[in-house]
């Protein structure tokens, strides 16, 4: 299985001058865990739930912090067709959660997430079962 198969389509974006604050809101709202941070369309960073952990445990003034300020490492991106286990062997060894998927220009296709990781073992399985 692929993770092109699996993964969220439906990805909230930001802009890295934008709101930290209204960044985790929307976030929260939207019942994600991250959030792609695009320049000029390109993704070329990723805030999750984590990096708002981080900022209140920082006591970080969340008026004026910028995505900027939290952005999570080195995008770390993968292709569609790149397998699941493979995906996750991926954010085990670099110890997060998302991986942002794009295609050969670079352009954004979606989040691959643990739990899309899990939706697909579980489909995957039932499947198998002939359920």
């Amino acid at each position: 299985m692929d993770i092109g198969s699996v993964m969220s389509r439906a990805v909230l974006t930001v802009e890295p001058g934008g709101s930290f604050r209204e960044a985790a809101v929307l976030m929260f709202e939207r019942g994600v865990g991250s959030a792609v941070v695009l320049v000029d369309g390109k993704p070329t960073g990723l805030i999750t739930d984590r990096d708002a952990l981080r900022a209140i445990a920082r006591e970080a003034d969340l008026d004026s912090a910028t995505v900027a300020d939290y952005i999570s490492g080195k995008l770390i991106t993968a292709d569609p067709d790149t397998d699941v286990v493979e995906a996750a062997r991926v954010m085990r060894e670099k110890g997060f959660r998302h991986l942002v998927v794009v295609d050969e220009d670079g352009d954004l296709l979606g989040v691959f997430s643990m739990r899309d990781l899990v939706a697909g073992l579980l489909r995957e399985r039932r499947s198998e079962a002939g359920v």
